[in-house]
């Protein structure tokens, strides 16, 4: 009876809840409400099923959240969402994500991006294992971008991907190997800057000292 209660509860307050994160009015009330949902959806996900539409369409605008504790806590929602939700809204998800990471309006959004395609890879496992010879190329690509914290999202998706789904990863381990190799040796404290700097000034001076010489 009390199991009862509680998903019918759970469906009642869903609607106020998907409104109150959509308003954007209160960013406390959005905080709160985005961590109720969670919570709601990681214990009662499969009850909430006709919810789960409605339920997708309030939280992916919240990816685009200029609060990054929004953007974080609807993250966490998604990957509460996809432990239960259908196929098509799984795609639905998949699709939207892979078209933002191919828009790539801003540094700060594509790193959100490729932190929610992680996090629905750690829960939603061998889901995402279909999706990934899209996936994969966006995330390569972006290893390039001069951007530490991108990069370490990137290789942070890589070993969700490489733990939940091998079978379908097995054609890019080289890829990534490759990637992996080439920035263990990268120190993000030491500025390379100088360096090429230093280089520059010493074949200068050598220079000028054979002419006056």
């Amino acid at each position: 009876a009390g199991s009862t209660m509680t998903a019918n509860v759970c469906k009642k307050i869903t609607a106020q809840l998907t409104g109150a994160i959509g308003k954007q009015e209160d960013v406390s009330v959005q905080l709160e409400a985005l961590d109720i949902l969670s919570d709601m959806l990681s214990r009662l996900g499969g009850t909430l099923y006709s919810f789960h539409s409605s339920i997708l369409a309030c939280l992916l605008p919240q990816l685009t959240s200029p609060r990054l504790a929004v953007r974080k806590r609807a993250i966490i929602a998604l990957g509460h969402l996809v432990l239960t939700c259908s196929g098509n809204i799984f795609s639905e998800l998949t699709e939207h994500l892979l078209a933002e990471l191919k828009r790539n309006e801003s540094t700060s959004t594509t790193r959100t991006y490729i932190q929610c395609v992680a996090g629905i890879s750690r829960q939603a496992g061998h889901r995402i294992g279909e999706h990934l010879e899209k996936i994969i190329p966006l995330i390569v690509q972006y290893c390039d971008v001069d951007d530490d914290e991108l990069r370490e999202y990137c290789f942070q998706a890589f070993e969700s991907f490489v733990r939940r789904c091998p079978k379908e990863m097995d054609p890019h381990i080289s890829s990534v190997m490759g990637l992996c190799l080439k920035y263990i040796t990268f120190d993000p404290n030491y500025n390379y800057d100088n360096e090429e700097e230093e280089e520059e000034m010493m074949e200068t001076e050598n220079g000028e000292d054979e002419e006056q010489g």
